[in-house]
């Protein structure tokens, strides 16, 4: 069996085409099995994998890495200020290299990203299961929870991912309509 290789790269929120370049912040990879855990082979110690090529800041942010051929779950976070990639998964043959790009979160980002969840269960009312439970989350909790989080986003940075999603309470309350 000949082994696999994964080309990891930390793509920048502002300008996901490209590696980051925001800062001098470098990654840490993170691989895991799909059973969620972590890989322990080569170069990879407890589902670590700190990214050893410098970007146009200097921050370490790309890194090439021997694995088993195999089926992975990938994500990244820079340690100096506990920022997060989204994960992916990856699929990779005998002999074969994947690329592994991995978008950067802002915390604007994942702000809004639970604002936009808890739009959804408002919308979605009795549709709406948070888990396993069969429990409607009252409005009132759903309503107190959105406006804090509204709160917190004027002391946070604007977003471009934030800014480009377009997708209103009416679409949301349409789309749950049509659900009925």
């Amino acid at each position: 069996m000949s082994m696999s290789e994964l080309s990891i790269w930390i793509r920048d929120t502002a300008d996901p085409c490209l590696p980051y370049k925001s800062t001098s912040h470098s990654w840490i990879a993170v691989i895991w099995s799909c059973g969620i855990k972590p890989l322990a082979f080569g170069d990879v110690r407890d589902g670590f994998f700190p990214l050893n090529v410098p970007g146009a800041a200097r921050g370490r942010v790309h890194g090439q890495v021997k694995v088993p051929p195999g089926c992975y779950i990938v994500f990244a976070f820079s340690p100096c200020k506990n920022i997060f990639t989204d994960m992916t998964y990856v699929q990779v043959g005998c002999g074969e290299t994947a690329c592994v790009n991995l978008v950067t979160k802002r915390f604007s980002s994942c702000t809004y990203q639970l604002i936009k969840t808890i739009d959804i269960a408002a919308a979605l009312g009795k549709h709406y299961k948070p888990g396993s439970e069969e429990k409607e989350i009252p409005r009132e909790l759903l309503d107190h929870a959105k406006k804090a989080l509204e709160k917190l986003l004027d002391f946070l940075p604007d977003d471009p991912v934030v800014n480009a999603l377009k997708t209103t309470d009416r679409h949301l309350e349409k789309l749950a309509q049509e659900k009925e």
